[in-house]
């Protein structure tokens, strides 16, 4: 008898979502990371400061939830007294500290940065940092990156992108020299403890997304795009009845305890597969598709239970017509996100 795998995709299931968005999103304006409460301003910041801005927030960009007991507990901070969820929080508190001085995000600050720097950088109106950061993990990321691109790439994300010849996985060619070391934007990433991620280079693609939306980049094997796969992808995924869960995994999500290595990797892999059907099917690319599950499940689906109707928002939620959580297996609105303590995402 062959056991049931883990996470199983719906190829019908995905076939639904995929044709549900390419309806809905015939005119859809994607979000261009311009936001100035979170983004450089291009007309303001030189080339490389904004470079390294990205690569040094999405560095640490990861786990803003908290466990108490059963409970998960979303990260919020506090900034000019206002409540902000924690990677909103992130982005805000970074670029006041580009503003303030451009080379805060350069490799040898990162490299080299105190712990007083970095308790400015991360505290919010209380004086406390209020995302999850056990054992000062951020810090500890923030100086391996800034080491790393100093020693590796002569101190700028931008060279990764340069020296992968604009490709997010290297090329592959029996005429290529032997001698000359070919690298993939993804797997050049893989050298820094918080980007390594392999086969789904969560952080990397995130880089990649963000810089080519904002037209700093284009990379020219677009086939190898994947959407950052992190908790709010699957989470989409398995309410929607995209992937299905074995009875074992869908009680350790059910009961919110943390997914073992083995058990994240089959429902990451499984989420990637499902994305695939859905952007082929939807015509979105991965990297315009990511929006999509990753706002849906922040804003309606990460509490329980989720608020798929949008009460007291401006709409409902985006996927809801195709939900099977919402239509035909209420029992998925029981399951959280799920939960791995990982700082890869």
């Amino acid at each position: 008898m062959i056991a049931k795998p883990r996470a199983a995709v719906d190829e019908s299931r995905c076939t639904a979502v995929g044709i549900m968005l390419r309806d809905k999103l015939k005119n859809y304006k994607y979000y261009m990371f311009d936001d100035p409460l979170e983004n450089p301003d291009l007309g303001k910041f030189e080339r490389e400061p904004v470079m390294d801005f990205y690569g040094g927030v999405i560095n640490i960009d990861h786990h803003f939830w908290r466990k108490e007991g059963e409970a998960v507990i979303p990260d919020f901070g506090l900034i000019n007294g206002e409540k902000i969820k924690g990677a909103t929080f992130l982005w805000r508190k970074s670029i006041s500290m580009l503003e303030k001085n451009p080379d805060f995000f350069s490799a040898k600050n990162m490299a080299n940065m105190p712990k007083e720097l970095y308790v400015e950088w991360l505290s919010d109106d209380t004086g406390k940092i209020p995302i999850y950061d056990p054992e000062n993990i951020r810090l500890q990321l923030t100086r391996d990156f800034g080491r790393k691109l100093l020693e590796k790439y002569d101190g700028t994300i931008d060279n990764i992108y340069r020296k992968s010849g604009h490709q997010l996985l290297p090329l592959e060619a029996d005429w290529m020299p032997r001698d000359i070391p070919q690298i993939g934007f993804l797997t050049g990433c893989e050298v820094f403890d918080a980007y390594r991620d392999f086969p789904f280079y969560k952080k990397a693609n995130l880089v990649a997304k963000v810089l080519e939306r904002r037209g700093l980049w284009k990379f020219e094997d677009p086939e190898n795009k994947k959407p950052p796969i992190d908790y709010h992808l699957p989470n989409i995924a398995y309410k929607t009845g995209m992937v299905t869960l074995s009875q074992t995994l869908e009680s350790v999500i059910r009961k919110r305890w943390l997914l073992r290595p083995d058990e994240e990797f089959d429902l990451r892999l499984a989420s990637v597969k499902a994305y695939e059907i859905v952007s082929t099917m939807s015509g979105i690319e991965p990297y315009h598709l990511d929006d999509h599950p990753w706002n849906e499940s922040r804003k309606y689906c990460q509490k329980l239970p989720p608020n798929c109707d949008g009460e007291g928002e401006k709409r409902q939620c985006l996927f809801r017509e195709a939900c099977a959580a919402y239509n035909s297996n209420p029992k998925l609105k029981e399951l959280s996100i799920p939960l791995v303590d990982t700082y890869r995402y």
